[in-house]
């Protein structure tokens, strides 16, 4: 009668009975194996397998490095949570961010587009003057032949006339304007002498007035 043999791989085969606790290799995958009886220990539970594999010891070894990752993870966050509290300790007592904040006001502040000043338009309009060779000639002239109250007298001329260039009013092309603009409603309203009034000032600003085209159109619609 046959014995039939199951070896570890899987495969069946049967064997002779004369064969009985001897061992045979295996036709499939040519192990040897015990007929009638198991070949090699006996696989437990949580034991290897045939090809040695053990999936406990696997999944424990898998297990511990992932908590070892986690770890190493976690420490790495803490070590650089201290080391930005450090430095921002640092910061504030070295006042390094008072100094980075007060230099971004500056640069904000500078950016900021600045009105002149009357000090400004003063030095500009000065320099325009001074600039101009007939007032050098004549600062020249008066140092030379005039003397200390000469040149004094005509320093006084120049400031005073740099003071009224910046203090002055509205242009006089400006207050031109604006007389036109009342001219032409008064004309309208029928304020006849009104019109007559502020067509004089016009003249009086600016005595070329009269041959302006504006000027001639109010004029006629009198």
């Amino acid at each position: 009668m046959a014995i039939i043999v199951q070896c570890n791989c899987g495969k069946k085969f049967k064997a002779k009975d004369s064969l009985s606790g001897k061992r045979v290799r295996c036709p499939g995958c040519r192990n040897p194996v015990t007929v009638g009886g198991e070949d090699g220990p006996r696989k437990g539970k949580s034991g290897p397998d045939s090809s040695g594999f053990d999936p406990q010891e696997a999944l424990a070894r898998y297990e511990a490095a992932q908590k070892k990752k986690a770890e190493t993870a976690a420490e790495e966050a803490a070590r650089q949570e201290e080391k930005n509290r450090l430095i921002a300790s640092y910061d504030q007592l070295s006042g390094k961010k008072k100094k980075k904040d007060q230099k971004k006001d500056e640069l904000a502040a500078d950016a900021k587009p600045k009105k002149p000043t009357v000090v400004v338009k003063a030095a500009d309009a000065g320099g325009t003057i001074l600039s101009n060779p007939f007032v050098k000639y004549l600062i020249i002239a008066a140092l030379l032949f005039g003397g200390a109250y000469g040149s004094v007298k005509l320093v006084n001329v120049i400031v005073n006339y740099t003071s009224g260039e910046v203090t002055s009013g509205p242009k006089a092309e400006d207050q031109i304007k604006e007389l036109e603009i009342q001219a032409r409603r008064a004309l309208a309203a029928g304020e006849y002498a009104k019109v007559n009034d502020l067509l004089r000032k016009m003249v009086e600003i600016d005595p070329g007035r009269e041959r302006h085209r504006n000027y001639q159109i109010i004029k006629n619609d009198l």
